[in-house]
């Protein structure tokens, strides 16, 4: 009996159909998007980022101008005592010296210091230095030289003692003290009452600084003492 045999045919439908409907699609979607960013993939140029530059603040902060410190001044003491016009400049901390009138006292150097002085002396004149010139002082006081005013003038000097002779031709003084007030031109400065002045007693005003001789024919000068009140004094303590 004769065999029958079946030919299959490939359908058009089949694996090969699928195939190629997934390879048309996968072009289909390479060439699908936006026409410029295939553009740019295609030119390997990537796309310019824009960028906003900030200015970055320092980081050191600006130094502040130092104050300068204000100079220490005093009130004038010219006129005054030295001694509360020394007492001013320690209250106000401040170096002081002391240096005698009319010896060319000067920021520069010029000037003699007094060698002693007492705090009831006048003060004739004051050296500030308030900018520190001198590094010897920040304030100077004047005062006369001895025998003299803050002018420069004499002081009243007084007549010296008159002698007697003796009779062997000797010089010599009369009596055992100096000559009292009688009348004898000794006592070249007097009270208000017209009286010699003592040692310890107070003395006028006009009279502050002068010298005279006493009552006891002693030598006195007006100066202030430790209280600031002004005595006549022979310059022997007690």
């Amino acid at each position: 009996m004769p065999i029958r045999i079946r030919t299959r045919h490939r359908r058009p439908g089949g694996l090969t159909g699928t195939a190629a409907l997934i390879g048309a699609c996968a072009l289909a979607l390479a060439g699908c998007g936006d026409g410029g960013d295939a553009s740019a993939k295609a030119d390997g140029t990537p796309a310019a980022a824009t960028t906003t530059a900030t200015a970055t603040p320092s980081s050191r902060p600006t130094p502040e101008a130092s104050p300068t410190p204000s100079a220490v001044t005093m009130s004038d003491q010219t006129g005054a005592v030295l001694g509360s016009a020394i007492a001013v400049a320690d209250g106000k901390g401040l170096d002081y010296a002391v240096y005698l009138q009319g010896t060319g006292l000067s920021l520069a150097g010029g000037g003699k210091q007094a060698s002693s002085y007492g705090p009831g002396e006048e003060v004739c004149e004051q050296v500030d230095d308030p900018a520190d010139t001198n590094p010897s002082f920040d304030v100077a006081f004047t005062v006369p030289r001895e025998g003299r005013d803050c002018a420069g003038r004499p002081l009243h000097t007084p007549t010296p003692t008159p002698t007697k002779t003796r009779a062997n031709g000797t010089g010599g003084t009369s009596g055992g003290g100096g000559t009292s007030a009688g009348g004898t031109g000794a006592c070249e400065l007097t009270s208000p009452a017209g009286n010699c002045y003592a040692d310890g007693q107070f003395c006028a005003g006009k009279h502050r600084g002068l010298s005279t001789h006493g009552r006891g024919g002693e030598y006195l000068t007006c100066a202030s003492d430790s209280d600031g009140r002004w005595r006549w004094s022979d310059g022997v303590p007690g």
